[in-house]
């Protein structure tokens, strides 16, 4: 899965001809009209079996994506795709700015703190002002949440898979 990228998850059918209201996980859903073919799975299905359709149209509500598919061409068809997660291939995403990543990318990360390994990025949670890190200490006692903002964080390898932060004591206890 790492040469696709997360871009939604389809809510519900739209209308009776197959289209499907997307909730998108991007800062820009206008970036949909760009997109040819979309890569799609079911929660409860084996993470590399991705179904691959072709983008037919797209239009846009208050903050869901309209999207038709080629191979879908009812509302029967439409309501099978609710609860499924929207992909793109990862050379299709826009390119990241510095200090801009794909969540998915972040989770899994072991987070580090003066040296030590204090736990592990389990979940990326937008809060509305920024996004926040939700962390699994390494003894599994306990989540926490962390401010994913530059000032709290030193660095971020993706290629070693650590996330270095540099909170204030106490931050933990």
């Amino acid at each position: 899965m790492n040469n696709k990228i997360k871009v939604g998850f389809i809510r519900k059918a739209h209308g009776l001809k197959g289209e499907v209201k997307i909730l998108p996980l991007t800062d820009d859903p206008k970036r949909f009209k760009k997109i040819k073919k979309l890569f799609l799975r079911k929660p409860d299905e084996v993470e590399s079996l991705l179904a691959e359709y072709d983008v037919e149209s797209v239009r846009f509500s208050a903050e869901e994506v309209i999207l038709k598919f080629k191979e879908i061409c009812d509302k029967d068809a439409a309501d099978f795709l609710r609860g499924t997660s929207v992909y793109i291939n990862r050379s299709d995403a826009v390119p990241l700015d510095e200090w801009e990543f794909f969540s998915q990318d972040l989770i899994g990360l072991s987070v580090f703190y003066k040296e030590e390994n204090v736990g592990t990025v389990t979940d990326v949670l937008n809060t509305g002002a920024n996004d926040n890190l939700e962390i699994l200490l390494n003894d599994n006692s306990k989540h926490i949440y962390y401010p994913f903002i530059r000032t709290f964080i030193n660095n971020v390898d993706l290629e070693n898979g650590c996330l270095i932060i540099n909170q204030y004591e106490g931050f933990f206890d």
